[in-house]
């Protein structure tokens, strides 16, 4: 059996693995997967606040887990990073499927600060389902909702009438 370098962390493989066991990188692709397919990495060389500017992972990780993309800029199926863009989603600014972080824009967008989703959450919710101080939605639930707070519905008319009249000629 020989053994070879992981072209992800240069430690020794034997080449009869399927992937790295130090890092998880696809050495042999599994049955019914394209041959020699081992997702996309890339990772910047600039740093910052010791984690890469942008990390951008898309495929399998060891034993058919997804890697996780971890940067400032994160882009993955799983992200984490201040700007995270995946399926799943944890940051500062999360746009996903799920996401989870300060504000967040999602199918289901848990959000600290604001949330825009499908069900949101959040100080300042948007969404079919919304729960927040503020929320506005399909169902809203808030203390300051257009239902229950008629200063709320009139603010809101207010900033659609200012838009408006920004484009008037």
């Amino acid at each position: 059996m020989a053994l070879i370098s992981c072209p992800e962390c240069a430690k020794s493989v034997s080449e009869k693995a399927r992937s790295c066991p130090h890092c998880g990188y696809p050495i042999r692709p599994e049955a019914g997967m394209q041959s020699g397919y081992a997702g996309y990495e890339y990772k910047s060389s600039a740093t910052l606040f010791g984690m890469p500017l942008v990390h951008i992972v898309y495929g399998p990780g060891s034993g058919g887990t997804l890697k996780v993309a971890r940067g400032f800029i994160a882009i993955g199926n799983v992200a984490i990073g201040v700007i995270a863009i995946g399926g799943i989603a944890v940051g500062v600014i999360a746009f996903a499927g799920v996401s989870l972080g300060l504000v967040c824009f999602a199918g289901v967008a848990l959000g600290i600060l604001g949330g825009a989703g499908g069900l949101a959450t959040g100080y300042i919710a948007v969404g079919g389902i919304a729960i927040g101080t503020y929320a506005v939605g399909g169902l809203a639930i808030g203390a300051h909702t257009l239902q229950n707070d008629p200063q709320f519905r009139e603010y809101i008319q207010s900033l659609f009438k200012n838009i408006g009249s920004h484009f008037t000629p």
